[in-house]
C-alpha cells in the first residue's frame, strides 16, 4: 500500500525555498493586525532593518533594494489604493515619483509622530 498525502501537502513538498518564503510573507500580510493599518496622508519612515533581515532580501528586485537603502531615513506620505490596501494591506508613498510606485506592506512602515 502506498502513502497518501493530500493536495496541500503535495503543493508544499513541491515548493522551492523562494516560493515557501513568498508564501510565508503572504500569510504574514494576511494576518496584519488592525493597529498596524496606516491611513492616507500619514507620515511614515521605512523599517529598513526589518526589510533587510528578510530571508528573501538578497533576491529582491535591485531597484527596490536601492530605493529602500537610499531612503531609509526619508519621511514619506502614505497613498492608498483601496483595491490593494483592503485586500493586501499595501500602500504606496507619495514621494516615490516613478510610475508605477513601489508598494509597501504597512508592517514595514513606521509612523512618524509630529
Amino acid at each position: 500500500m502506498g502513502v497518501y498525502i493530500n493536495r496541500a501537502q503535495r503543493r508544499k513538498m513541491k515548493m522551492t525555498n523562494a516560493q515557501a518564503d513568498a508564501y510565508e510573507y503572504y500569510l504574514m500580510i494576511q494576518d496584519t493586525p488592525d493597529e498596524l493599518l496606516i491611513g492616507a496622508g500619514s507620515k511614515v519612515k521605512i523599517k529598513y532593518e526589518q526589510i533587510m533581515k528578510r530571508k528573501d532580501y538578497p533576491i529582491m528586485h535591485s531597484d527596490y533594494k536601492k530605493f529602500v537603502e537610499t531612503n531609509k531615513e526619508t519621511e514619506f506620505t502614505v497613498l492608498i489604493d483601496e483595491k490593494v490596501h483592503n485586500k493586501y494591506k499595501m500602500v504606496s508613498l507619495k514621494e516615490d515619483v516613478k510610475e508605477p510606485r513601489w508598494l509597501f506592506w504597512v508592517g514595514d512602515l513606521q509612523r512618524v509622530t509630529a
